[in-house]
Protein backbone atom coordinates (compact mmCIF):
# COMPACT_ATOMS: atom_id res chain seq x y z
CA UNK A 1 0.00 0.00 0.00
CA UNK A 2 0.81 3.60 -0.97
CA UNK A 3 1.78 4.60 3.00
CA UNK A 4 3.89 1.74 3.82
CA UNK A 5 7.20 4.13 2.95
CA UNK A 6 5.87 6.19 5.58
CA UNK A 7 7.82 4.15 8.07
CA UNK A 8 10.34 2.28 5.47
CA UNK A 9 11.37 5.12 3.48
CA UNK A 10 12.74 2.75 0.86
CA UNK A 11 15.42 2.14 2.77
CA UNK A 12 16.67 -1.32 4.61
CA UNK A 13 15.51 -2.36 8.03
CA UNK A 14 18.31 -1.88 10.56
CA UNK A 15 18.60 -3.87 14.00
CA UNK A 16 18.70 -1.80 16.99
CA UNK A 17 20.53 -2.82 20.46
CA UNK A 18 18.33 -0.56 22.87
CA UNK A 19 15.10 1.26 22.37
CA UNK A 20 15.94 3.19 25.10
CA UNK A 21 18.52 5.89 23.04
CA UNK A 22 15.66 6.33 20.34
CA UNK A 23 13.03 7.18 22.95
CA UNK A 24 15.29 9.71 24.24
CA UNK A 25 16.12 11.50 21.29
CA UNK A 26 12.83 11.40 20.85
CA UNK A 27 11.92 14.02 23.47
CA UNK A 28 14.62 16.29 22.16
CA UNK A 29 13.17 16.41 19.07
CA UNK A 30 9.81 17.57 18.78
CA UNK A 31 8.81 21.44 18.04
CA UNK A 32 6.96 23.21 20.83
CA UNK A 33 3.76 24.12 19.94
CA UNK A 34 2.82 27.60 18.39
CA UNK A 35 2.71 30.45 20.39
CA UNK A 36 2.36 34.19 20.88
CA UNK A 37 6.02 35.75 19.83
CA UNK A 38 8.54 37.42 22.95
CA UNK A 39 7.57 40.87 20.95
CA UNK A 40 5.53 43.50 20.77
CA UNK A 41 3.82 43.20 17.67
CA UNK A 42 5.54 45.44 15.25
CA UNK A 43 3.67 47.69 12.44
CA UNK A 44 4.54 46.21 8.91
CA UNK A 45 6.38 49.19 6.88
CA UNK A 46 3.89 49.74 3.45
CA UNK A 47 5.03 47.53 0.73
CA UNK A 48 4.04 46.94 -2.69
CA UNK A 49 1.57 44.42 -3.17
CA UNK A 50 2.82 40.82 -4.37
CA UNK A 51 0.90 38.66 -5.93
CA UNK A 52 -1.79 36.45 -3.61
CA UNK A 53 -1.89 32.71 -4.42
CA UNK A 54 -5.50 32.19 -6.76
CA UNK A 55 -6.30 29.22 -4.44
CA UNK A 56 -5.85 31.17 -1.09
CA UNK A 57 -7.48 34.76 -2.30
CA UNK A 58 -10.65 31.93 -3.75
CA UNK A 59 -11.22 30.83 -0.96
CA UNK A 60 -11.43 33.82 1.45
CA UNK A 61 -12.52 36.54 -0.57
CA UNK A 62 -13.45 39.78 1.36
CA UNK A 63 -16.20 41.26 0.01
CA UNK A 64 -18.15 44.37 1.07
CA UNK A 65 -16.99 45.93 3.95
CA UNK A 66 -18.92 48.55 6.16
CA UNK A 67 -18.18 52.05 6.46
CA UNK A 68 -15.55 52.27 9.79
CA UNK A 69 -15.00 48.60 9.99
CA UNK A 70 -11.55 47.72 10.22
CA UNK A 71 -9.57 44.98 7.96
CA UNK A 72 -7.06 42.84 9.51
CA UNK A 73 -5.21 41.17 6.45
CA UNK A 74 -2.83 38.34 7.76
CA UNK A 75 0.80 38.85 7.07
CA UNK A 76 3.74 37.12 5.80
CA UNK A 77 5.34 35.08 8.18
CA UNK A 78 2.30 33.36 9.72
CA UNK A 79 1.97 29.83 9.86
CA UNK A 80 -0.53 26.77 10.17
CA UNK A 81 -0.38 22.61 10.68
CA UNK A 82 -1.07 20.15 12.51
CA UNK A 83 0.43 17.38 15.41
CA UNK A 84 -0.54 14.18 16.46
CA UNK A 85 1.04 11.01 17.71
CA UNK A 86 2.07 7.87 16.08
CA UNK A 87 3.28 4.89 16.83
CA UNK A 88 6.04 2.58 14.80
CA UNK A 89 6.01 -0.83 15.45
CA UNK A 90 8.50 -3.67 14.08
CA UNK A 91 12.06 -1.60 14.72
CA UNK A 92 12.46 -2.34 18.21
CA UNK A 93 11.18 -5.20 20.77
CA UNK A 94 8.57 -1.72 22.05
CA UNK A 95 7.12 -0.23 19.87
CA UNK A 96 8.45 3.88 19.57
CA UNK A 97 5.82 6.49 20.48
CA UNK A 98 6.05 10.07 18.65
CA UNK A 99 4.98 13.12 17.59
CA UNK A 100 4.93 14.27 14.09
CA UNK A 101 4.91 17.91 13.95
CA UNK A 102 3.79 19.94 10.50
CA UNK A 103 3.39 23.04 9.35
CA UNK A 104 2.90 25.22 6.26
CA UNK A 105 3.87 28.70 5.53
CA UNK A 106 1.24 29.57 3.06
CA UNK A 107 -1.46 31.25 5.44
CA UNK A 108 -3.41 33.90 3.57
CA UNK A 109 -6.80 35.53 4.52
CA UNK A 110 -8.69 38.41 7.33
CA UNK A 111 -10.22 39.73 10.23
CA UNK A 112 -12.77 42.22 10.46
CA UNK A 113 -13.99 44.37 13.36
CA UNK A 114 -15.59 47.20 14.34
CA UNK A 115 -13.59 50.49 14.73
CA UNK A 116 -13.40 50.23 18.56
CA UNK A 117 -12.10 46.45 18.27
CA UNK A 118 -15.14 45.39 20.48
CA UNK A 119 -16.93 43.26 17.74
CA UNK A 120 -15.32 40.62 14.95
CA UNK A 121 -18.02 41.44 12.43
CA UNK A 122 -16.40 38.22 10.22
CA UNK A 123 -12.66 36.45 9.99
CA UNK A 124 -11.26 33.90 7.39
CA UNK A 125 -8.02 32.01 7.47
CA UNK A 126 -6.94 29.78 4.69
CA UNK A 127 -4.25 27.49 4.60
CA UNK A 128 -2.33 26.09 0.76
CA UNK A 129 -2.32 22.16 2.40
CA UNK A 130 0.23 22.10 -0.41
CA UNK A 131 3.05 23.50 1.30
CA UNK A 132 2.94 21.19 4.13
CA UNK A 133 6.58 20.34 5.55
CA UNK A 134 6.93 17.95 8.81
CA UNK A 135 9.13 19.82 11.16
CA UNK A 136 9.91 17.50 13.76
CA UNK A 137 12.68 14.71 13.76
CA UNK A 138 12.63 10.92 13.86
CA UNK A 139 14.31 8.59 16.08
CA UNK A 140 16.88 6.16 14.31
CA UNK A 141 16.39 3.73 12.54
CA UNK A 142 13.14 5.49 11.04
CA UNK A 143 13.80 7.36 8.07
CA UNK A 144 13.53 10.81 7.86
CA UNK A 145 10.42 12.71 8.72
CA UNK A 146 10.27 14.35 5.42
CA UNK A 147 9.07 11.10 3.51
CA UNK A 148 5.79 11.33 5.03
CA UNK A 149 5.19 14.56 3.14
CA UNK A 150 4.21 12.69 -0.44
CA UNK A 151 1.87 11.39 1.14
CA UNK A 152 -0.43 14.33 1.89
CA UNK A 153 -1.37 14.68 -1.93
CA UNK A 154 -3.26 11.16 -1.10
CA UNK A 155 -5.00 11.22 2.02
CA UNK A 156 -5.52 14.79 2.22
CA UNK A 157 -6.72 14.83 -1.58
CA UNK A 158 -4.66 18.13 -2.32
CA UNK A 159 -5.06 17.93 -6.18
CA UNK A 160 -9.36 18.45 -5.28
CA UNK A 161 -8.97 20.50 -2.36
CA UNK A 162 -5.55 22.43 -1.84
CA UNK A 163 -7.06 24.94 0.65
CA UNK A 164 -8.20 24.88 4.49
CA UNK A 165 -10.34 27.25 5.87
CA UNK A 166 -11.69 28.57 8.95
CA UNK A 167 -14.43 31.06 8.74
CA UNK A 168 -14.87 32.88 12.20
CA UNK A 169 -18.69 33.85 12.76
CA UNK A 170 -19.25 37.40 14.11
CA UNK A 171 -19.07 37.81 17.94
CA UNK A 172 -17.94 40.14 20.90
CA UNK A 173 -14.33 40.35 21.66
CA UNK A 174 -12.85 41.14 25.33
CA UNK A 175 -11.19 44.54 26.19
CA UNK A 176 -7.79 44.54 24.75
CA UNK A 177 -5.23 47.01 25.71
CA UNK A 178 -2.93 47.75 23.79
CA UNK A 179 0.23 45.31 23.98
CA UNK A 180 -1.78 43.33 26.39
CA UNK A 181 -2.84 39.47 25.71
CA UNK A 182 -5.91 38.53 25.68
CA UNK A 183 -7.62 34.78 25.64
CA UNK A 184 -10.67 33.69 23.82
CA UNK A 185 -12.79 31.34 22.25
CA UNK A 186 -13.38 31.53 18.27
CA UNK A 187 -16.32 29.66 16.84
CA UNK A 188 -16.73 28.79 13.51
CA UNK A 189 -16.74 26.82 10.30
CA UNK A 190 -13.81 24.64 9.39
CA UNK A 191 -13.15 23.20 5.95
CA UNK A 192 -11.23 20.11 4.75
CA UNK A 193 -10.99 18.42 1.81
CA UNK A 194 -14.10 19.97 0.84
CA UNK A 195 -15.95 18.87 4.64
CA UNK A 196 -17.14 22.17 6.80
CA UNK A 197 -17.81 21.12 10.47
CA UNK A 198 -18.21 23.29 13.08
CA UNK A 199 -14.99 23.87 15.42
CA UNK A 200 -13.71 26.03 18.14
CA UNK A 201 -10.53 27.34 18.35
CA UNK A 202 -8.50 28.67 21.69
CA UNK A 203 -6.14 31.31 21.18
CA UNK A 204 -4.22 33.88 22.97
CA UNK A 205 -4.22 37.50 20.62
CA UNK A 206 -2.73 41.37 20.80
CA UNK A 207 -2.54 44.32 19.20
CA UNK A 208 -0.23 47.51 18.87
CA UNK A 209 -0.99 49.93 16.51
CA UNK A 210 -2.25 48.67 13.20
CA UNK A 211 -0.74 45.48 14.18
CA UNK A 212 -1.58 42.37 15.72
CA UNK A 213 -1.06 38.77 16.13
CA UNK A 214 -3.07 35.43 17.08
CA UNK A 215 -2.01 32.04 18.12
CA UNK A 216 -4.22 29.19 18.93
CA UNK A 217 -5.17 25.35 18.16
CA UNK A 218 -8.34 22.97 18.38
CA UNK A 219 -8.51 18.95 18.39
CA UNK A 220 -10.50 17.72 15.47
CA UNK A 221 -11.43 13.97 14.47
CA UNK A 222 -9.60 14.05 10.90
CA UNK A 223 -11.82 10.95 9.80
CA UNK A 224 -14.67 13.50 10.13
CA UNK A 225 -13.36 15.57 6.80
CA UNK A 226 -12.50 12.14 4.96
CA UNK A 227 -8.86 12.49 5.63
CA UNK A 228 -7.41 9.16 5.10
CA UNK A 229 -5.52 7.80 8.53
CA UNK A 230 -2.54 5.02 8.34
CA UNK A 231 -4.28 2.62 11.17
CA UNK A 232 -5.06 -0.95 12.76
CA UNK A 233 -3.21 -3.68 9.94
CA UNK A 234 0.34 -1.66 9.30
CA UNK A 235 3.56 -1.06 11.11
CA UNK A 236 2.68 2.89 11.88
CA UNK A 237 -0.30 3.15 13.70
CA UNK A 238 -1.93 7.26 13.43
CA UNK A 239 -4.03 9.00 16.18
CA UNK A 240 -7.13 10.53 14.21
CA UNK A 241 -7.77 12.82 17.24
CA UNK A 242 -5.14 15.53 15.64
CA UNK A 243 -4.45 19.24 16.96
CA UNK A 244 -4.69 21.80 14.77
CA UNK A 245 -2.87 25.11 15.32
CA UNK A 246 -1.71 28.68 13.88
CA UNK A 247 0.63 31.20 14.12
CA UNK A 248 -0.60 34.55 12.43
CA UNK A 249 0.72 38.19 12.19
CA UNK A 250 -1.89 40.44 10.84
CA UNK A 251 -1.80 44.45 10.00
CA UNK A 252 -4.60 46.93 9.24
Amino acid sequence: MRWVWWVAGGAVLIVVTTALLALNFIGHNTPARLTLSDRTPQTPARQSPTPAVMSLDTACALGTVADGDVIWKVQAGSKAGFRTHERFFGYVDTAIAHEAVVRSDRVAGYLISSADRGQLRRACIGVDLRGLKSVDALPPPLPPSSNRDELFDFLLGLDQFPVATFELREMSLPVSPQGKKIHLAAPGELTIRGVSQPATFTADCRWQGRAAECAGSTVVDARRFGVLVPGENGPIKVDPMVTLEFSVSLAS
